[in-house]
């Protein structure tokens, strides 16, 4: 299990509330992708999952008048995970 999966497990969160915040720019695999962690995450991808997570947690913790912990890409993506783009 990813700190993502955790993460959205803890939340309640599926792969599509991530992909509402940014629909633009994420799809659904790349969520996927990134969530299972067999594969490395590029840095590009790793940075619009980690603004997609950090405004859907800003996002929830508004509803629920609460503080939000806002995550960085090293808390999300391990180090021996980065794939240079």
């Amino acid at each position: 299990m990813t700190k993502l999966d955790e993460i959205l497990q803890s939340i309640e969160a599926s792969n599509h509330d991530l992909v509402e915040m940014l629909p633009a720019n994420l799809n659904h695999k790349m969520v996927q992708k990134a969530r299972l962690g067999k594969k490395p995450v590029p840095k590009h991808t790793q940075d619009l999952i980690l603004q997609a997570l950090n405004m859907l947690l800003r996002q929830k913790a508004v509803a629920e008048d609460k503080a939000v912990k806002q995550y960085k890409r090293v808390e999300l993506f391990p180090a021996e995970s980065v794939e240079e783009a």
